[in-house]
């Protein structure tokens, strides 16, 4: 398979990017900016974790070893966001829903729904995780809603977000 071979342009950028890099890992500060990369990557789409791990699979100097723990930080990072977001909507449902009529009976469906799918809820959470699909954020507000426990949830995350960003970074480190 032939590999892609970068113009000037492409150039220019790899070197960019191996500078940035290298002055960013003599402080450490790879691990954490990559950590409040996938924070906010968590809630706000354009933000995507997936492109920034395969950029740098793809154009850093990073060895396998690096690579999988950068992908294991970047899954904690979303699911920190993953946790706020289901005791953000956890909390909403239990306070905020008795001073509001029309809040509680939105809450009041959403819970009919998780009956509805209780048999499926670990299912809708480990797809949510390592497929994408339905998006995490979301899955995190319904189980809050919903009140999955909030240690399943979070086991549920933690694996499927690293098995997710791990097998990322190696399908493109091999590519």
């Amino acid at each position: 398979m032939r590999r892609w071979q970068p113009g000037v342009a492409g150039v220019r950028y790899a070197e960019a990017l191996e500078s940035v890099l290298s002055t960013l890992d003599s402080f450490g500060g790879t691990y954490v900016a990559m950590f409040l990369f996938a924070m906010l990557s968590g809630v706000f789409p354009l933000a995507n974790s997936e492109a920034a791990l395969i950029a740098l699979a793809l154009e850093s100097s990073y060895d396998m070893p690096k690579l999988v723990v950068l992908a294991v930080v970047v899954a904690l990072g979303q699911n920190v966001t993953h946790a706020l977001m289901y005791q953000s909507a956890r909390g909403l449902a239990k306070a905020g829903a008795k001073r509001r009529a029309k809040l509680e009976a939105r809450i009041a469906r959403a819970r009919a729904l998780g009956e509805r799918w209780q048999k499926s809820e670990l299912l809708m959470i480990t797809l949510g995780a390592t497929v994408g699909i339905p998006p995490q954020v979301l899955v995190a507000l319904l189980a809050g809603v919903i009140g999955i426990r909030f240690r399943t949830f979070v086991l549920i995350d933690v694996a499927g977000r690293i098995a997710r960003f791990v097998t990322i970074v190696m399908v493109a480190r091999l590519v």
